[in-house]
């Protein structure tokens, strides 16, 4: 009972939160090139971007707000150029997310050793992060408030973002835009909607908050840079939008999963459980995630399979005869 005291409590829940706001920056991001029908795997490389030039823009500059800047436009050019070779030059959107990961992993170290003649990780050289937002009359309010207190100001954007994101896919004309060109791409031509264009809009606006996730992490959850450190969450977040089809309030579920999950296997290094196995708690949830999900499908591709192999079945007495007919007549 001690020991679930000890796990279980409000130190818990302050942790998830914290450790949700990355993913779900990142996740929300995605939600623009899903609702526009765009299949973006390049999440990790725009936060992983992010993050590093938001430690370099910090330290050249002294200021983690102009950080915060530099890790956003770093990740709008990678978003930049993801959608000028999928949406102009119609190049695969899997194979060109994956190249700019590689790119994105491969930019960082081999700047990190050009700049600062190391590898691994940088931290010190002036570098500030976020500062912490302490709400006034906070401790007042008990364990609440120490739920709803003491967090870097990304991570409150991360959760505003979400009911002002439900108001901007149902309400502004943008955001209907958006829907329409990734559910009914003719319909939008017919309204006279440019397709290229909203898709270059809504793959810029992934850029901007993964620029924001990436910078929030090495800002606001840490104060350093590390290589790759990104740590899969980029693609925890694509997971995410697969099952929520890019809805906010399903992509906060998802997020608050993830971030429980790994805020559970950071304290669970202090009961000394094996850190190997505690690393692989949060991708043992996407894998149930996943799990769970095709096998919530399952009865629909049934249902359609047997479908089409009744629509098949139907077919073949109608070829026989006619097949029949062309031999009697021969």
């Amino acid at each position: 009972m001690e020991v679930l005291e000890r796990l279980f409590n409000v130190a818990l829940v302050v942790a998830t939160l914290r450790t949700t706001a990355p993913i779900l920056l990142v996740a929300l991001g995605g939600s623009f090139t899903t609702k526009a029908g765009i299949f973006n795997i390049g999440l990790e490389g725009q936060m992983l971007v992010g993050a590093f030039f938001a430690v370099i823009g910090t330290i050249f500059t002294g200021s983690p707000w102009i950080g915060v800047l530099c890790g956003v436009a770093a990740a709008l050019v990678l978003a930049f150029v993801f959608a000028l070779l999928v949406v102009t030059f119609k190049a695969n959107e899997v194979v060109v997310g994956l190249a700019l990961n590689i790119l994105a992993g491969g930019m960082t170290v081999s700047l990190l050793k050009a700049i600062f003649g190391t590898r691994g990780s940088i931290f010190g050289h002036g570098l500030v992060g976020l500062p912490v937002l302490r709400l006034p009359n906070a401790r007042d309010l008990g364990w609440f408030g120490q739920m709803i207190s003491g967090y870097t100001p990304l991570v409150y954007v991360a959760f505003i973002l979400v009911p002002v994101l439900i108001l901007f896919y149902n309400r502004s004309r943008l955001g209907l835009y958006i829907r329409v060109v990734g559910e009914k791409p003719e319909a939008a031509e017919a309204l006279g909607i440019s397709i290229a264009r909203i898709r270059y809009v809504s793959s810029l606006l992934c850029g901007l908050l993964a620029g924001l996730a990436g910078a929030h992490l090495s800002l606001g959850y840490t104060t350093m840079f590390t290589e790759n450190m990104s740590s899969g969450r980029g693609f925890m977040a694509v997971a995410i939008l697969i099952f929520s089809n890019g809805d906010p309030l399903k992509i906060l579920l998802g997020c608050l999963l993830f971030g429980f999950s790994d805020a559970l296997s950071l304290r669970l290094q202090t009961f000394g459980i094996s850190s190997y196995l505690v690393l692989a708690v949060p991708y043992l949830v996407a894998l149930i995630a996943l799990f769970a999900l095709s096998y919530r499908a399952r009865p629909r591709i049934i249902q359609e399979t047997l479908a089409s192999m009744g629509r098949a079945l139907s077919v073949k007495p109608n070829a026989a005869t006619d097949a029949e007919k062309a031999v009697t007549r021969g």
